[in-house]
């Protein structure tokens, strides 16, 4: 990751500009208005001008620390609007020489600009690193092009305003976001970063899961944690009508960027999502969803694909690597093979497979996957699908049912509507069924735009050939 004190040099130009416009208009696209220093100081002098010429006073006071003369110069200059030939015969030189320590000393207010931008941005990102979860992470496999084609989209200061990172558990939605807030926070043009997190249970690599005890998300609360992350705990009390009003004025000012992870375990995911329009523009949104909310018009809708075989592989052997496993980290890949075609490129799946080889053979585990019959693997196909399958109606649930009949590639909508009259499912039900299923992630719609086909996750066609037997 690149600061801004790595190239100070990057700033000279803009200084110089900066310190030639002293005397104009406010502009909010003039030098140095994007950066940090100046973000921090909007606040209290009211606009961009007011606020670049006051770091710029700030540095020339710094040099006049050390430099007095050349403080005095660059005052006089550029503030008292002397010319440099009035100043080179107060000096008592040439005017050429008056230009040449004007560029020495430009290159000096530069660097304590470019200092001061490196400390501000440590400070930055160790606030807002508390609010990150810890990474669950130590590499990301696949997604270079996700984070080049994200960071663009959101560091883009237009429309859309809120973008949803979609995917069926266990995807690594909230490990791509994590990566990705972390590199959006060395942009300066995000005044501050919040996030805020769904989540009511957790599946550890081991196979347990753990209820996270917290009430469940509501635009309320939404509302409370947004304020105590972006306004802080201190001050007097204040009524929700206050807060929501608070940050409605700093977000829509002046851009914020937030992260609100599992939306779909939110009970008002509509009301919610009233807040959350209410508060964007120019402050953009990432939600992280199981479920696809289609009828918002204004997401921007990113779905999340599995990995690919050799990334899929390469983040087995990694893991194992980490975790001391030698034998499954020099594995051929004919040997692990079996293993994606079992869970597919499904990461959490994947780095479970890993933690149990620490207990069982490669072929127990992957037999444990299709039957069903570990308590590990029992609570993977609980975490990933229970929530969903107990919300679907009957048809939804056949339909669901007739998937693993499909081949991998998948089949067109009258392959389907075929497949659905042998299920005694009506067109309306299979259609409707349809539009829920790919909703939640649990069919995937692929192809273009005059030719679409349906199909299922290799770890969803695992799990509907044996566990979803079990349940009911």
């Amino acid at each position: 990751m690149t600061t801004a004190a790595t190239h100070p040099a990057q700033f000279e130009e803009q200084v110089r500009r900066a310190l030639g416009e002293w005397h104009k208009p406010d502009d909010p696209a003039a030098p140095l208005s994007n950066t940090l220093s100046v973000q921090q100081l909007l606040a209290e002098q009211g606009n961009h001008r007011r606020a670049i010429n006051h770091l710029l006073q700030q540095g020339i006071q710094a040099l006049g620390d050390y430099d007095p003369e050349g403080a005095r110069l660059l005052t006089h200059h550029y503030i008292k609007g002397q010319t440099a030939v009035e100043i080179a015969k107060q000096i008592h030189v040439v005017e050429q020489t008056v230009f040449k320590i004007q560029r020495e000393k430009i290159k000096q207010l530069a660097t304590w600009v470019a200092q001061r931008e490196e400390r501000l941005y440590a400070e930055k990102v160790a606030a807002i690193g508390d609010r990150l979860e810890r990474p669950t992470y130590s590499q990301l496999f696949g997604v270079a092009d996700h984070l080049d084609r994200l960071a663009t989209l959101l560091n883009t200061p237009t429309a859309p305003w809120l973008v949803a990172i979609e995917g069926m558990g266990g995807m690594g939605k909230t490990a791509l976001t994590d990566a990705l807030v972390r590199r959006l926070l060395a942009t300066p043009h995000w005044v501050d970063v919040a996030w805020v997190t769904a989540r009511q249970q957790l599946l550890n690599l081991g196979g347990g899961i753990r209820p996270i005890a917290k009430p469940a998300l509501s635009s309320d609360a939404l509302i409370d944690a947004l304020y105590t992350q972006l306004h802080g705990s201190g001050g007097p009390p204040r009524a929700l009508t206050e807060k929501r009003a608070w940050l409605r004025q700093q977000m829509k000012n002046r851009p914020h960027l937030v992260v609100i992870d599992n939306l779909e375990t939110v009970a008002d995911v509509e009301t919610l999502l009233e807040s959350i329009h209410a508060l964007s523009n120019p402050s953009k949104f990432i939600l992280t969803t199981r479920y696809n909310y289609y009828h918002d018009a204004d997401q921007y809708h990113f779905a999340l694909p599995e990995l690919a075989a050799a990334d899929a592989l390469a983040l087995l052997r990694a893991e194992a690597r980490q975790r001391n496993l030698p034998a499954l980290a020099t594995a051929t890949d004919d040997e692990l093979h079996p293993v994606y075609a079992t869970v597919g490129g499904n990461p959490l799946a994947l780095r479970l497979v890993v933690g149990q080889t620490h207990i069982y053979s490669l072929a127990t585990i992957l037999g444990h996957l299709r039957q069903g019959a570990a308590q590990s693997v029992g609570n993977l196909y609980t975490y990933l699908y229970r929530a969903a399958w107990d919300a679907l109606d009957e048809p939804a649930r056949r339909t669901l049912l007739l998937m693993p009949l499909i081949q991998e590639e998948g089949e067109d909508l009258a392959y389907l509507q075929a497949m659905g009259k042998t299920g005694n499912l009506t067109e309306t039900e299979l259609m409707t069924s349809l539009d829920c299923l790919v909703a939640r992630n649990l069919i995937d719609s692929r192809g273009t735009l005059h030719h679409r086909r349906y199909t299922i996750h290799s770890l969803t066609r695992t799990f509907l050939q044996e566990q979803v037997l079990r349940w009911q």
